[in-house]
């Protein structure tokens, strides 16, 4: 099946504005949140990922559902794969194939607009000790058109109440904002460097260090 989205990324503060006036247009009857958990499976060196390949086990509604989603670098479009689940996250058909479990990204997820040739959705991302928020429109191919319309009125109203300036030079809706997938994993990555990169300093830091029992310690070397 070949997926077609638009996505951008958003902040708190937008993502805010847009639930207040498009998820809780009715406060006697706001829009659903939805919690989904996304489980990335993935080899050590992350060779899945630096293909441009997701590999995914979403739970939903208690239900487990695989999918692999080949991306399509920029474009609006990726190609996904139903791929078998026997029991949840710890015997699929990524642990057959040898991946083992990276980590999760959790979803709440408001649908905004929805019929038969498109959906529109906010999403609130949580992953790695941080958060982030998108809007996405999937759409049907021939209705491209319509999810373009859909986005621009959407940007629109983030520039009329100037939320949106951080972001006006994505004002075009190319390219696509990274996946959830290439957000994670790229978090992920950042976060092993970090800390990499604080245990080097640590243990440089301690392999200079000197340590004297008398405060005048220190100055008889330059007088020996």
């Amino acid at each position: 099946m070949t997926e077609f989205e638009k996505k951008i990324l958003l902040s708190k503060e937008e993502y805010d504005y847009l639930m207040e006036h498009l998820g809780y247009v009715n406060p006697l009857s706001p829009k659903s949140i939805v919690k989904q958990i996304n489980y990335y499976f993935d080899t050590d060196d992350l060779s899945m990922n630096h293909q441009n390949i997701t590999c995914r086990i979403r739970l939903n509604d208690g239900k487990y559902t695989g999918t692999m989603k080949s991306h399509f670098g920029n474009e609006d479009k990726s190609a996904e794969t139903e791929m078998e689940v026997r029991d949840g996250i710890q015997y699929n058909a990524f642990t057959d194939m040898g991946l083992t479990l990276q980590g999760e990204l959790t979803t709440y997820r408001c649908i905004i607009l929805k019929d038969e040739h498109y959906k529109v959705i906010l999403d609130k991302n949580e992953y790695l000790d941080t958060f982030d928020y998108e809007l996405e429109i999937e759409y049907l191919p021939e209705y491209e058109k319509d999810a373009q319309a859909i986005y621009r009125v959407i940007l629109d109203m983030l520039i009329r109440h100037k939320y949106f300036l951080a972001y006006k030079e994505s004002y075009e809706p190319k390219p696509n904002a990274p996946s959830k997938s290439n957000r994670f994993f790229e978090r992920m990555h950042n976060t092993k460097s970090i800390i990499k990169k604080s245990s080097y300093l640590s243990s440089t830091s301690a392999a200079n260090s000197y340590y004297y029992l008398d405060p005048d310690d220190y100055m008889r070397e330059y007088f020996d």
